[in-house]
């Protein structure tokens, strides 16, 4: 090499140094863990910072599309307002009275701590009282329909004269016709009441839902309370339906006091009725 130019002879001395320091790198990532782990760190945070960029190019162009989803979603949701608003001007005017019906309602739960079945005369108390704004004359339904009427409160308890009470009456309907008729109990068995009075000419089968209806006092209307299982001639042009009921008053553990805002009232204007009737 020492006939070489000098500035030649610097270059291949610059590129042997390179080659012996590959050489000695490659052979010190492959015999020493730890340089491997120092090299690969180095690498992982060049990956690293390569990602945050690239993720938050990404999130970008994502957050563009949300946008845009949720710009047609707003639209979409405007249109629907537009629409139900349309409907609600459009409702019949017996829909609305029947929802403004509904809010002379409240409820107050109960749990039953004494009942039976097995009587002529049955009888439940709950855990509920005056204190609770129970009054006596108030109806009681469980989640699967009417259990009867509330007629002595104490402070913290108070008694129900139950469905199952052979005094007890109630008007109910067929929810297929609207007819009405009235239901009670014969004291026999505690799946079943009977509605009567209703007319011969009126389409009725077996399944048909009774339910309750707006002439009660006590209770909202459309309250299930069964079934239509079979029917009988009666008083010449009269139907006695036997109906199956919902309610399970064996099992019966939680139920609903109605507080109905009109009751008084509308009892006031039935006694008024009444008198003149005499």
């Amino acid at each position: 090499m020492s006939g070489l130019p000098p500035l030649l002879r610097k270059l291949l001395v610059l590129l042997l140094f390179l080659a012996l320091q590959t050489v000695a790198v490659v052979l010190l990532v492959n015999n020493s863990y730890f340089q491997q782990n120092a090299i690969m760190r180095v690498v992982r945070s060049w990956q690293k910072q390569w990602w945050e960029k690239t993720s938050s190019w990404t999130a970008f162009t994502n957050l563009r599309k949300i946008n845009d989803d949720l710009f047609l979603e707003n639209n979409r949701l405007r249109a629907e307002v537009a629409r139900l608003s349309e409907l609600e001007h459009h409702l019949a005017p017996e829909a609305t009275e029947r929802m403004a019906a509904a809010d002379s309602f409240s409820f107050i739960p109960a749990r039953v701590i004494r009942n039976s079945v097995n009587k002529q005369r049955n009888y439940l108390i709950i855990d509920k009282g005056s204190a609770d704004g129970i009054s006596p004359d108030m109806g009681v339904i469980s989640a699967r329909g009417i259990v009867g009427v509330v007629s002595h409160v104490s402070e913290h308890y108070a008694m129900i004269i139950s469905l199952l009470n052979t005094d007890q009456r109630f008007t109910a309907e067929l929810k297929k016709t609207g007819t009405f008729g009235t239901l009670r109990w014969n004291g026999i068995n505690y799946r079943k009441v009977s509605l009567s009075e209703i007319p011969l000419h009126i389409d009725v089968s077996p399944g048909d839902t009774v339910v309750s209806n707006d002439f009660s006092l006590v209770f909202p209307s459309s309250i299930p309370i069964g079934l239509v299982i079979s029917g009988n001639l009666r008083q010449g042009s009269f139907l006695e339906l036997d109906v199956e009921l919902f309610s399970d008053f064996k099992t019966l553990r939680y139920v609903n006091v109605v507080s109905f805002s009109g009751a008084d009232d509308l009892r006031e204007l039935t006694a008024t009725e009444t008198e003149e009737a005499l």
